[in-house]
């Protein structure tokens, strides 16, 4: 039975892998550990299973010294963004196997693109997932107090961007007491996810003691914001009771923490001068108010003043109105007075003269004028021939004499 040393199978491995990898080649994959060392990165390289998401494929990778000052000079600031356990990259390495370390890939080159773009990608499922369970804007329905009083800050407490978030609040040219609780939690890197989670956990459970969240950082590159392109940070922002308010330090993009909070700002410093801000607009609505009502105060005060001079005026005044009227009044009554008693007067005067013809009229001396006699007996006037007998002695009178007659015969 023919058998090879263990040194003998490695050595021809690593001849069959020299003559078949005989060029760099780009490799796709994920960083699930990193370390750098003396200059060096040293790191270890996964694929996951998409089903299971189980590990399928692992590799050691290093960078050395040159390349590493090459891919530094190139990516800049986003090298250490990307140099983060379980970012997906694309990197272009030598394959090498050495009869005693093994297999271990040598990066040469980061691509950068595929990076942004696997990360974009992402976000947008993310996107998608809060949008289906109906989430996106829940957030962003809470009611912010109108003045803030007590604010929970989720941040990294030696991050520069808190410091400049406190120093600022603190020293608010209003004077406004606005007290902060810090949350610490990372801000960049595998930690994120899971102690911010657990900040906004905590702050829950004591949620009525706050106006709001505030989620702060300071400035990154877009690499640096990927913690927040995340699920669980997302729903649980998206979902909470009270007003959560991002500065993560962006000036362009938005992250998914952004898109579900009560309101994304740029910087930390935005975000107190926003708490501020809103304070102030207050008390500018109290003051408006308070010179509103003095100005009212007084607008009623002195209308009330010339009311009561009008009232003073009508006091003085209506008495003698009142005498002046009743003096006319009496004037006119007299003047009624007369002119009714002159023709009350005239009236019967009138009717005596009227009544006077009459009398005339009727007067029996100016009846016989017109040619009528009058015939009495016994110095009575007989106006009716049935008391007259035959024999009786009568008296005719005449306007110019009378006669006495005896009556001899009667014709009745």
């Amino acid at each position: 039975m023919t058998s090879y040393s263990l040194y003998e199978l490695n050595e021809y491995i690593k001849q069959v892998m020299a003559l078949n990898f005989t060029e760099s080649i780009w490799v796709n994959c994920e960083i699930s550990q990193v370390k750098e060392v003396r200059g060096q990165v040293y790191m270890e390289v996964v694929q996951h299973d998409e089903k299971n998401n189980q590990i399928k494929a692992q590799s050691a990778a290093v960078i050395w010294y040159k390349s590493f000052l090459f891919i530094k000079k190139k990516l800049g600031d986003l090298l250490p963004a990307i140099l983060t356990e379980g970012t997906k990259v694309m990197l272009k390495v030598s394959v090498e196997f050495h009869e005693r370390y093994g297999l271990k890939l040598n990066i040469e080159d980061i691509d950068i693109s595929y990076t942004i773009g696997q990360m974009e990608m992402a976000r947008q499922q993310i996107i998608e997932k809060l949008k289906k369970a109906e989430v996106m804007e829940l957030n962003s329905r809470t009611t912010l107090p109108t003045v803030i009083q007590k604010v929970a800050v989720i941040s990294s407490a030696t991050a520069a961007g808190f410091a400049d978030f406190s120093a600022q609040i603190a020293n608010n040219e209003y004077g406004y007491d606005i007290k902060i609780d810090l949350f610490s939690a990372a801000m960049q890197g595998m930690n994120t996810e899971r102690e911010v989670c657990e900040a906004l956990d905590t702050i829950k459970l004591k949620q009525t003691e706050y106006d709001c969240v505030a989620i702060i950082r300071g400035g990154g590159a877009k690499l640096d914001l990927a913690s927040f392109d995340n699920y669980n940070i997302g729903h649980k922002i998206a979902t909470f009771p009270i007003p959560v308010i991002t500065g993560i330090g962006h000036e362009i993009d938005s992250t998914v923490a952004d898109m579900v909070s009560f309101s994304a700002l740029k910087t930390p410093t935005a975000v107190a001068a926003f708490l501020i801000d809103r304070n102030m607009t207050f008390e500018s609505d109290i003051i408006q108010a308070m010179q509103w009502i003095n100005q009212t105060a007084k607008q009623k005060i002195e209308y009330s003043k010339l009311q009561l001079e009008q009232i003073n005026q009508m006091i003085t005044l209506k008495p003698k109105e009142i005498l002046r009227s009743e003096h006319s009044q009496l004037e006119q009554t007299k003047v009624l007075l007369r002119q009714a008693a002159k023709y009350s007067l005239k009236e019967l005067a009138e009717h005596i003269s009227y009544t006077e013809q009459i009398i005339n009229i009727a007067d029996p001396k100016n009846v016989l004028k017109r040619g009528f006699v009058m015939i009495q007996k016994d110095n009575k006037t007989i106006s009716d021939f049935n008391n007259l007998e035959i024999d009786d002695m009568i008296t005719v009178k005449h306007h110019k004499g009378s006669a006495e007659a005896k009556i001899t015969k009667l014709n009745k």
